[in-house]
């Protein structure tokens, strides 16, 4: 990348080391060399607590203070006044070796009021609210990846209950109704007890690939004892192909499972989890935020343009373009483009640039549209087009 561009910033991620990571895929595509240890997120975006680094005229600056001191250029009008001198989406690239947590994400109001709860009580222990924003995402499939996500027909969830032939396993069949909340609360509070997790890794390991049996032991060998495994086998197993999306709304319980993916979402980072995970876990808390009965796993919108694919959601905050070896034009507002393989070619009102394979800029909205050549695979996360009254533009 030549020169030190004014209204198109080269970023550095933030690398996030969870230990469910993988070692090498995340420092491969940045070209930096495997330690050992692993890398499961990348962040592009101006979270406060993991800001990437943006390289200006001026030097290196944290683009979350870049945007907040030059939120009309970096933004736009529209955006700064509905959405504060931060940027509202965040770009991620997780690299996932075994199970994430099992999580959900509030809504706003709840997050702003677990926030503001967690602000006033010293003696809070939830640990699940960073920041007062709600957190849907989407995710893009880089390679096969495999997601949790919602809760399944509870007809399918008794009869895998009934094959395991515990006396756990039976009295979490017997509360199982629409909502399966007493079902969750159960397994936590006893009835995911270690014959009943023996019966699941016994009768998974020998079930079908991708069955929702085979899932959730795979996911309680990567974590012992865990009655989270139960709950796992709650939900719907999603298994994407290269290039398939998935969207996860507020409220929707899920567990990435295997797989690379780019993620983009609410510049958010509140999680509450249940099991899973090494990582604190409040049960109680979960439920009260959940959406605890039967509903199919939601797909973006998908909107097709020569070379490239949006992908469109009910979140105001992002969108995601796909460009495939050919030509997009993205038009103004804050956006984060990123190469994760080959490289492409930007230009601007004022400036062009080339970036190769790992690269990322953020872009100002002050540029108006940038048009952005792919040779491979370039993302690029904006804002969604919307009609004057709010509903994503398809068409």
């Amino acid at each position: 990348m030549a020169g030190t561009l004014s209204c198109m910033h080269l970023i550095t991620p933030e690398l996030r080391g969870y230990a469910w990571g993988t070692t090498d895929d995340i420092a491969g595509l940045l070209g930096l060399e495997p330690t050992g240890a692993p890398i499961a997120e990348a962040w592009w975006g101006a979270h406060e607590s993991g800001p990437s680094v943006a390289h200006t005229p001026d030097g290196v600056e944290r683009l979350d203070a870049l945007i907040a001191a030059q939120a009309e250029s970096c933004l736009g009008g529209d955006c700064a006044r509905r959405w504060g001198d931060r940027l509202p989406f965040l770009l991620k690239l997780l690299a996932i070796n075994k199970p994430l947590s099992i999580q959900v994400h509030p809504t706003t109001s709840q997050a702003r009021a677990g926030f503001e709860e967690e602000r006033r009580d010293a003696a809070a222990t939830s640990y699940a609210f960073e920041d007062p924003f709600h957190k849907p995402e989407m995710v893009f499939a880089l390679t096969s990846l495999r997601v949790l996500a919602g809760v399944r027909p509870v007809h399918e969830l008794r009869a895998d209950l009934e094959s395991l032939g515990t006396a756990g396993a039976k009295r979490l069949a017997g509360v199982l109704t629409d909502d399966i909340s007493d079902f969750i609360s159960l397994a936590f509070a006893g009835a995911g007890d270690a014959e009943t997790l023996a019966a699941l890794a016994e009768r998974g390991s020998a079930a079908p690939e991708g069955s929702s049996l085979r899932v959730s032991a795979d996911a309680l060998a990567a974590f012992p004892g865990d009655a989270g495994a139960i709950v796992a086998l709650a939900l719907n197993v999603v298994d994407l192909a290269a290039g398939e999306s998935l969207f996860i709304g507020a409220g929707v319980l899920h567990s990435y499972q295997a797989g690379l993916g780019i993620e983009v979402m609410a510049n958010s980072d509140n999680v509450v989890r249940a099991g899973l995970t090494p990582k604190h876990v409040d049960v109680p808390l979960l439920l009260s935020l959940a959406s605890t009965r039967s509903a199919p796993a939601a797909r973006p919108h998908t909107q097709v343009t020569g070379a490239a694919v949006t992908l469109l959601s009910e979140a105001d905050e992002f969108a995601l373009t796909v460009v495939t070896d050919g030509h997009a034009e993205v038009p103004a507002g804050p956006r984060v483009v990123l190469v994760v393989q080959g490289e492409a070619s930007l230009a601007c009102a004022a400036e062009s640039t080339s970036l190769q394979r790992g690269q990322a800029v953020f872009a100002r909205h002050s540029e108006g549209p940038i048009r952005v050549s792919a040779r491979g695979t370039t993302v690029i996360a904006h804002l969604p087009e919307r009609s004057s009254v709010g509903d994503v533009r398809i068409s």
